[in-house]
């Protein structure tokens, strides 16, 4: 098995370009945002190195191409970028997947460069000594969004749900967030990915790797109503008591708290009794009359009864809200969101309002 030759202890990244520590993880951060992508692939025939397309600007598609290992053990890998990144001095990298927002600071970005950033990605890998380390920073705008569409499909075929959390005994948690908000804590089922789109399987593998300390194993215990005596006793637990109960697919009733990296907010509209979901994307109002950075300062950190964040990939679920009637009830979407659902259920999507860009 693979993770006989990972030992997160001794991956190196000590590199002369730039200053990195682990000192500087949740450090804040403010100056040149990039629009960027992470992806992991493993590939039989792996040259060796790093590659450079483009010059940096405003976009940053980073891939590691890795020989020997599996897609699972890939996807959990990708774990490791934003880890790498974010001890860079100056530089904030933030969510996952196709949706990643690099913050770098002015200071940072006059003296950077992708063949430094390229040594720090190259070195850390190739230390895990798993098989050889491709590293590919792509800049060039055409090429990016190239590679972000192949990378995007990709991660959509990963996020399939394969297992019901009836058929196993584990989920798992995250406390990745808690280095801003204490007490937080996200669990990951086979059918309620993180809000920041990682899934059971992710999560799963990172845990067994061992490659990062926020993902761990929580026992699901019996279900009673909606509710896993497992999970309620983590929650409460990691939260100091704050929150004692959790209904995994309720945003009504006992919601999970929401994170910081939520792809999407689920939102209930009390005057129709039904609920709307926005995206991070969506700068105007909902029908609620807030937007999505507004609820989000409402709710990040907290379980408010009404509200959850969520992923894209959970509205695939088989159990997506099915606590409160689940797509029965949805009322009205983001374009984004309508343009995702469209793909895998035509029928869910015959009564629900579309927002559109000129909403007031």
């Amino acid at each position: 098995m693979i993770e006989r030759f990972v030992d997160p202890k001794k991956i190196d990244l000590s590199i002369d370009c730039i200053e990195v520590d682990e000192s500087y993880i949740g450090e804040k951060v403010s100056g040149k945002n990039l629009k960027a992508f992470e992806l992991v692939e493993g590939k039989e025939n792996v040259k060796d190195g790093v590659e450079i397309i483009g010059k940096l600007e405003d976009v940053l598609g980073i891939i590691i191409e890795i020989s020997g290992i599996d897609d699972l053990t890939a996807s959990a890998l990708e774990s490791l970028i934003p880890e790498i990144m974010n001890r860079i001095k100056g530089l904030r990298y933030d969510f996952r997947k196709e949706n990643v927002v690099i913050t770098i600071s002015e200071e940072l970005f006059e003296k950077i460069t992708l063949d430094c950033i390229g040594k720090l990605l190259y070195k850390a890998f190739n230390s895990l000594k798993i098989g050889k380390v491709h590293v590919k920073l792509i800049a060039d705008r055409n090429r990016f969004y190239k590679e972000l569409a192949k990378a995007y499909k990709i991660h959509k075929n990963r996020e399939m749900f394969r297992v019901s959390e009836e058929e196993i005994e584990d989920f798992y948690g995250c406390i990745s967030c808690q280095v801003n908000l204490p007490n937080h804590v996200c669990i990951i089922t086979p059918e309620r990915p993180s809000p920041c789109g990682t899934t059971w399987r992710e999560a799963k593998a990172a845990n067994k790797l061992g490659i990062v300390e926020y993902y761990f194993k929580v026992e699901k215990g019996r279900k009673i109503n909606g509710e896993f005596e497992g999970v309620n006793k983590k929650v409460s637990e990691i939260s100091d008591g704050k929150v004692n109960r959790v209904k995994l697919h309720s945003a009504l009733s006992y919601p999970p708290l929401t994170g910081l990296y939520s792809e999407l907010i689920v939102f209930y509209i009390p005057e129709k009794d039904g609920f709307g979901i926005v995206d991070r994307s969506y700068k105007k109002k909902t029908p609620i009359g807030l937007t999505f950075d507004e609820i989000e300062k409402l709710i990040v950190g907290k379980q408010v009864e009404g509200f959850v964040g969520i992923s894209y990939a959970y509205l695939k679920s088989p159990k997506f809200l099915i606590d409160d009637k689940g797509w029965n009830k949805v009322l009205w979407v983001t374009p984004n969101v309508y343009s995702y659902i469209r793909n895998f259920n035509k029928a869910i999507i015959k009564n629900i309002e579309i927002g559109f860009e000129n909403s007031k």
